[in-house]
């Protein structure tokens, strides 16, 4: 079934090794959900991606119940309502889990650590004690759902504790783990006072995957670091009390021909006819950011790159707008007085360019649907990627995807990981407002002939690397892993030779 899925995908490389074997996804954020009395598909580049995978090989989604509500319903459900093939397994926590260990040490701790804003760090030992039992809980869920020979992938900083929880349950399991946003470098990393617990547990998987070099470069020294583990940087090993565990790297993606597909169809288009007529903005040259309200992604100075490009070229006014989708993300602190700064910025921006009939920066503060985005990917001059820190940034492969008559161009930061990766883009450092706004000038003026020469090579790119690659590579890679022979012990006890 697994081959079947990626064979459908136009991928070929023979994984029949893992075909028939029973796959158990771990997140904490839920497939589908129940909205209104029916189970809607959750809005979110993880669940997009595997959602397919799942179908296709028919296994388990293991996830939270929903948040901080009494669970009276089945805590197993058949997924996806309109063609049930695999079942959503939901772990009940109660308010006050879900409150230290989501809202707490997962995102006031160590979101902020990871993306190494430290001033937003705020830690108390309620967090980790819920964060270490919610672990637990998910474990004991797997280790329910999961047969012998079963794989089972785990997703992200919400459960960096499962792994040593599930191999305590099923010590014979196959296990790994996605790591989908920055790991620190040890200066920073160090500051965590949990830091041997969480490196233990993340030991305790199979595989663990990152999305850049660097990121894995920086787990290295940390395990070496802190645990004292024996490293093999170029084989991508580590060795710990008896263990390896096995890292590699593998850069997400998007769904390519879908974005595609859907920037061409009739909804976009009926969607962008209407959204320009409404606004009045089918004569202007258009910008689009695109970004959670999430101080990670650099949305303020994205705002201020803008005021200073109004400022320094006003022959710009009332020929070009930025249209800024924010959209909502995890309503506590921090991120709801983030919103507010947004919003004033955004406000006064208004204030001091705009004339009758004209603002410079159109505000959009809500859900917008992929085929709605996918029609103003489209249809965008400009597309402007200002995280301050990000594990990649799909927002830009989403944008190249639907640059169906190569006509737009794309600046991304380069604390994104998107900017080591594809060919073809501007890069730029979000701290440098005035480079910044002088890159938005340099792309909207760009030679047409060039600005498609680069959407040609990004293009190809995104469309090789796509959401399918990114999976088999990851299957591939647990393959290989589970195929090797590796020694029980490190001779000579300084090093270890593995074998790819």
């Amino acid at each position: 079934m697994l081959l079947g899925f990626l064979r459908k995908a136009g991928k070929k490389k023979s994984m029949e090794g893992l075909a028939d074997k029973k796959i158990v996804i771990v997140s904490n954020r839920e497939p589908y959900s129940l909205k209104k009395g029916r189970l809607q598909k959750t809005v979110g580049g993880l669940v997009s991606a595997l959602d397919p995978l799942m179908q296709a090989t028919k296994g388990v989604w293991i996830a939270s119940g929903p948040k901080g509500d009494k669970m009276d319903g089945p805590h197993s459900i058949q997924v996806p309502p309109e063609s049930p093939s695999y079942t959503l397994r939901l772990v009940p926590l109660s308010s006050n889990d879900m409150e230290g260990y989501y809202n707490g040490y997962s995102n006031r701790f160590l979101w902020p650590l990871c993306h190494i804003a430290l001033d937003r760090v705020y830690l108390t030992r309620s967090y980790w004690r819920s964060y270490s039992r919610v672990n637990r809980l998910f474990a004991r869920a797997v280790a329910e759902e999961a047969p012998e020979g079963s794989i089972i992938w785990l997703q992200d900083y919400h459960l960096a504790l499962a792994a040593a929880e599930i191999r305590a349950l099923r010590p014979g399991a196959f296990i790994s783990l996605f790591w989908h946003i920055p790991w620190p470098p040890h200066a920073v990393f160090r500051i965590c006072p949990q830091k041997k617990e969480i490196l233990e547990g993340l030991l305790a998987n199979d595989l663990l995957g990152f999305q850049l070099p660097s990121f894995m470069q920086n787990f290295m020294t940390c395990a070496e670091r802190e645990l004292g583990c024996v490293i093999d940087p170029v084989e991508g090993g580590v060795r710990h009390k008896g263990r390896i565990t096995r890292l590699r790297t593998f850069p997400i993606s998007v769904d390519f021909g879908w974005f595609e597909a859907a920037a061409a169809s009739p909804e976009a288009e009926s969607f962008i006819t209407k959204f320009l007529m409404k606004r009045d903005l089918g004569h202007l040259k258009l910008g689009l950011s695109v970004n959670r309200l999430d101080y990670t992604k650099g949305v303020i100075k994205c705002l201020e790159a803008v005021e200073l490009f109004f400022t320094k070229y006003p022959r710009y006014r009332r020929k070009f707008t930025l249209i800024k989708v924010a959209v909502p993300t995890r309503k506590v602190e921090p991120f709801l007085s983030y919103m507010e700064r947004v919003e004033r910025k955004v406000e006064s921006i208004n204030r001091r360019f705009g004339s009758e009939g004209w603002r410079p920066v159109e505000y959009i503060h809500s859900n917008l649907s992929h085929t709605e985005l996918a029609a103003l990917y489209r249809r965008a001059d400009l597309a402007v990627i200002s995280s301050v820190y990000d594990g990649m940034n799909l927002v830009a492969k989403e944008f190249i995807a639907s640059q169906l008559d190569l006509t737009g161009n794309i600046l991304i930061s380069e604390f994104a990981g998107a900017s080591e990766e594809i060919p073809g883009v501007t890069v730029i450092n979000p701290y440098d407002t005035e480079a910044c706004a002088d890159a938005m000038k340099a792309a909207l003026e760009m030679d047409p002939e060039e600005r498609k020469n680069r959407l040609v090579q990004a293009r190809a790119h995104v469309r090789k690397h796509d959401i399918y690659h990114w999976v088999e590579d990851i299957f591939s890679a647990m393959q290989r892993i589970q195929d090797e022979q590796i020694p029980s012990e490190i001779r000579g006890g300084d090093a270890v030779a593995l074998k790819r």
